[in-house]
């Protein structure tokens, strides 16, 4: 892949993974605002099950997978760096532009991804 267009990628993905580093630690800041918020304390044990009303699950939810694309964009960042990027980690086949422009973060090509997600579930 040309210089330059490594240069772009990776300086979207340097603003993507800020975005989403502010994104988890603003939601796991509201999280723990939300869990130790004044008036719910009390000695009585309680269930997770108790604070499902407040949405902690959805917010749970949301952190969880931020950090998975935050390890995904820190993961891209080091295939720049290692002169990887833009290749598929499984086919080793180049990753195509439109894709990449999408997803910047992408590791596989589009037919590995697809039998990746077919593995996954």
């Amino acid at each position: 892949m040309e210089k330059h267009l490594l240069q772009r990628y990776q300086t979207k993905l340097i603003e993507v993974r800020q975005r989403l580093i502010d994104e988890v630690n603003s939601a796991e800041e509201s999280l723990r605002e939300d869990i130790n918020s004044p008036g719910t304390t009390s000695n009585l044990p309680t269930h997770p099950a108790d604070h499902d009303s407040t949405g902690l699950d959805e917010q749970l939810a949301i952190v969880a997978n931020e950090e998975q694309l935050l390890e995904e964009v820190e993961a891209a960042l080091a295939r720049i760096e290692a002169g990887s990027f833009g290749k598929c980690v499984d086919c080793n086949k180049p990753i195509d532009a439109q894709r990449l422009a999408a997803i910047p973060y992408a590791a596989r090509c589009i037919d590995c991804a697809k039998r990746h997600e077919v593995e996954l579930s």
